[in-house]
């Protein structure tokens, strides 16, 4: 029952509080300055470019991620960390390379047809490169269960990012570019202090030491990350589609200034919801996937009562502050020129709040190997999701573009469910099978 001691959880949960908490407070104040050193237009152009970027880290890095989180647990008992470590970087550093020339060629070339700059494909292939390589090592920390070095990191590099973009923009301009080379190198700086003062997650004890290379364990390591993140890959697409592809939508229907208005709106009604889904991930999960790795099954009912109860309370309370506090956090932390967004935040507070208990279930069907419904899910909702929008923004505007945020993700959040019961008893039912039925 050592993952339950109550002492080490809420330890590790106020560790990972406090770093959502100051990333929140990061977010808000850049927010509050980048609406006012932006107009709506160039604040949207960088939203856009994020999106990009966000993109490629969810279909080249993130699918392979997650089978870090899911096979940590067997790998550090088997006190072979290292080669899971080893393995994975493999695996992924080679696509992220790769796709980072592609974004940069794929930009350039795209210049040559439209107004946009040619080093724009640049930027947003080094901001991908960057987040993926932070991404790695935090990961790995919450795996570990090491919150603390992984609050710092976050913190650090939700600070640094929109300090940076703020001087870079007083440096080169107020414009989308100037923000987001800003956002390259605050990160660039926090990668590097986190390879030179953070002890990594996997290293060999002693470097210099030979270690005899298990080659047959490190192949069938590397089918076993493929085949498990094969389903996550277009799951990436479609989950950007669900949650960045709102903004190319408006965009397209609307206009550059009403994707900025949208997207401050949304920076300051989805980050409360966003923190606690974080919280919940990176505190309960490990202990849930190592109690289902251990077989404890009263161990499993106890950690997925709590990420519910924890997410299903907390959404409540922020929905009702939005609703009645919506005018307040525009006056805060939005420019008078965005002001006219506040209308839109209650919307997408309670889309967020349905989002982040239909995250839960989301993460039940990761830890019970069920990516394929992970991938089903994802895939029915970003559909649902662009359905909904594009009738609801071309006839109704931005308003009917935030209506449609809890209609599509109340629908999520009824899938997960089912789907998420129909994963633990495939799941178990294997198991059961595996004990007690003879080879």
């Amino acid at each position: 029952m050592n993952g339950f001691s109550v002492h080490r959880i809420l330890r590790e949960g106020g560790w990972v509080a406090l770093g959502q908490l100051l990333s929140v407070a990061a977010t808000l104040i850049s927010i509050r300055i980048m609406t006012e050193l932006l107009s709506p237009e160039e604040f949207g152009r960088l939203t856009l470019m994020v999106g990009a970027a966000a993109l490629a880290l969810g279909l080249v890095s993130t699918p392979r991620l997650q089978a870090v989180m899911r096979f940590y647990p067997e790998w550090s008992r088997a006190e072979r960390l290292w080669i899971l470590r080893q393995t994975a970087r493999n695996l992924i550093l080679s696509l992220v390379v790769g796709s980072a020339l592609l974004i940069s060629l794929g930009g350039s070339v795209f210049s040559v047809f439209s107004d946009q700059a040619w080093h724009i494909g640049i930027l947003i292939g080094a901001l991908f490169v960057v987040d993926a390589l932070l991404a790695f090592e935090q990961a790995f920390l919450n795996a570990a269960r090491r919150q603390r070095a992984a609050a710092i990191i976050q913190t650090a590099n939700a600070w640094s990012r929109p300090l940076v973009a703020i001087a870079a923009s007083w440096l080169f301009g107020f414009n989308a570019d100037a923000a987001l080379l800003g956002y390259i190198v605050g990160s660039g700086f926090v990668l590097f202090g986190v390879r030179k003062l953070v002890p990594l997650e996997g290293q060999l004890p002693d470097p210099s030491a030979f270690v005899p290379v298990d080659a047959k364990a490190r192949t069938e390591l590397s089918k076993t990350i493929k085949l498990y993140a094969l389903p996550l890959a277009p799951l990436a697409v479609f989950g950007w589609l669900s949650g960045m592809g709102d903004r190319y939508i408006i965009a397209g229907i609307l206009s550059l200034p009403e994707v900025g208005l949208y997207a401050a709106a949304y920076g300051l009604a989805s980050r409360p919801f966003l923190m606690l889904s974080a919280i919940i991930e990176q505190t309960l999960r490990p202990i849930l996937q190592n109690a289902i790795s251990d077989g404890a099954t009263e161990e499993i009912e106890i950690a997925k009562r709590r990420m519910l109860v924890i997410s299903v309370f907390f959404a409540i309370i922020g929905v009702v502050a939005f609703f009645f506090l919506n005018d307040l956090a525009g006056y805060l932390f939005l420019s008078k020129e965005y002001r006219s967004a506040t209308e839109l935040m209650p919307w997408i507070a309670l889309g967020y709040a349905l989002l982040c208990i239909s995250s839960v279930f989301t993460r039940f069907c990761y830890a019970f190997d069920a990516t394929q419904y992970v991938l089903a899910l994802t895939v029915s909702g970003s559909l649902i999701g662009i359905s909904v929008l594009v009738p609801a923004a071309m006839y109704y505007g931005l308003q009917g573009a935030v209506i449609a945020v809890p209609v599509r993700f109340g629908i999520e959040l009824a899938l997960s469910g089912l789907l998420s019961r129909k994963a633990e008893h495939k799941y178990m039912n294997a198991v059961h099978r595996r004990i007690y039925e003879p080879a």
